[in-house]
């Protein structure tokens, strides 16, 4: 007969301790899990054991945390129906998701981070990234259909051009100014010292770059977090 701390070795980090770790577990099966930990008298391990890495329809075959799609796809219909069964809204916070908004204005991305609670965004670094790029010739910045169609349509265009030409006709003489003021120290690497100037003269600049600007963002969050933003 298998020791059952040796079937849970892959999945925990210890077998023995009261505090420990889960792992190589997909996220439907955490979040199963968790859901099903709150109204049960067993630990975590023993629930892990009895009700999922024994259980078929959980999906799971075998030790080692080796899933395959029909398993993981078993598992989220598993899941479904814990949600179903244990459905308050604490539950929707076991299970996260990653997802990147790419190409959308920094106004937009300050209203995604505002509604942070349950999410961690992680956005386009102004500081070590320049935004003077252009795509098919063009400045990347929202425009907005109806501002375009607007009497204010080329003036709008005009001035976010005239921001962004002004952002990246400011770097090289920045660039200089900063390698002036704050030389390369003995000791220190150039690939680290060019890197600081280069922080800092974003620094310098960033305040030039519009709401409008196009930025990319990366936000994590659990099943609440994603439903109140749909709301």
């Amino acid at each position: 007969m298998q020791d059952p701390k040796k079937f849970l070795t892959p999945f925990v980090s210890n077998t023995e301790e009261n505090i420990f770790v889960l792992q190589n577990l997909p996220e439907v099966i955490k979040g199963a899990l968790f859901s099903r930990y709150s109204r049960s008298k067993l630990g975590l391990r023993e629930l892990l054991q009895k009700e999922f890495l024994q259980n078929q329809e959980a999906g799971f075959e075998g030790v080692g945390g080796d899933f395959s799609s029909l398993n993981i796809k078993k598992a989220v219909d598993f899941y479904d129906r814990i949600l179903d069964g244990y459905g308050d809204d604490s539950v929707a916070e076991l299970g996260g998701a990653h997802l990147a908004f790419e190409s959308v204005s920094m106004l937009a991305t300050k209203i995604l981070e505002d509604a942070r609670i349950g999410g961690s965004p992680l956005e386009k670094s102004t500081r070590y990234i320049p935004f003077d790029d252009k795509l098919d010739g063009k400045y990347r910045y929202y425009r907005d259909k109806t501002v375009l169609e607007s009497l204010l349509g080329q003036e709008y265009e005009k001035q976010m051009d005239a921001l962004f030409a002004t952002y990246s006709s400011l770097i090289p003489p920045m660039t200089e100014r900063i390698e002036k003021y704050y030389p390369l120290q003995e000791g220190t690497s150039e690939a680290a010292w060019r890197t600081s100037v280069r922080a800092l003269v974003f620094d310098c600049l960033r305040g030039l770059l519009p709401a409008a600007t196009l930025t990319n963002l990366g936000f994590y969050g659990n099943g609440r977090f994603f439903e109140s933003l749909l709301i």
